[in-house]
């Protein structure tokens, strides 16, 4: 639940989202969904986008004793942008709600790529910083 919380959350700040040529899930976007180059290409862009951001919250966060709860942490917080799609494929409730609500918290302002990549990577630096501070802050309590 702290991970779908964290998505919405996230959502709300300004950024850079890359650009996708084949999926839409703007609410007025009535284009089909077809096979096409363009479509296996956000595809493949959206699983290594997965891929990369569930390895790093592994390496960087996850303890044997937490593993599966940062997992889990880490799906959730991406959950709600493949809901967006089942919406796109499927729009009836749950899902109608979940995407009204997704429309309203996302940020309306949209930055370009220099300014939002590195806006992005700053808060990321700052996230994993704070929890850096955080582990040492528990390892030498725990030591002493």
């Amino acid at each position: 639940a702290s991970g779908m919380a964290s998505h919405f959350a996230i959502d709300a700040i300004p950024h850079w989202d890359y650009p996708l040529r084949a999926i839409s899930v703007k609410p007025n976007s009535r284009a089909a969904l077809t096979l096409s180059w363009f479509l296996c290409r956000d595809l493949g862009l959206i699983a290594l986008d997965a891929c990369i951001g569930l390895a790093i919250a592994l390496w960087l966060y996850a303890t044997p004793a937490a593993e599966f709860s940062v997992l889990l942490g880490a799906l959730g917080a991406m959950l709600p942008d493949p809901l967006q799609l089942a919406h796109r494929l499927y729009p009836r409730e749950p899902l109608r709600t979940l995407q009204r609500f997704h429309v309203w918290i996302h940020t309306k302002r949209r930055l370009t790529w220099p300014i939002g990549v590195s806006s992005q990577l700053s808060f990321i630096g700052l996230v994993v910083l704070v929890f850096a501070a955080m582990r040492a802050i528990v390892s030498t309590s725990a030591a002493g």
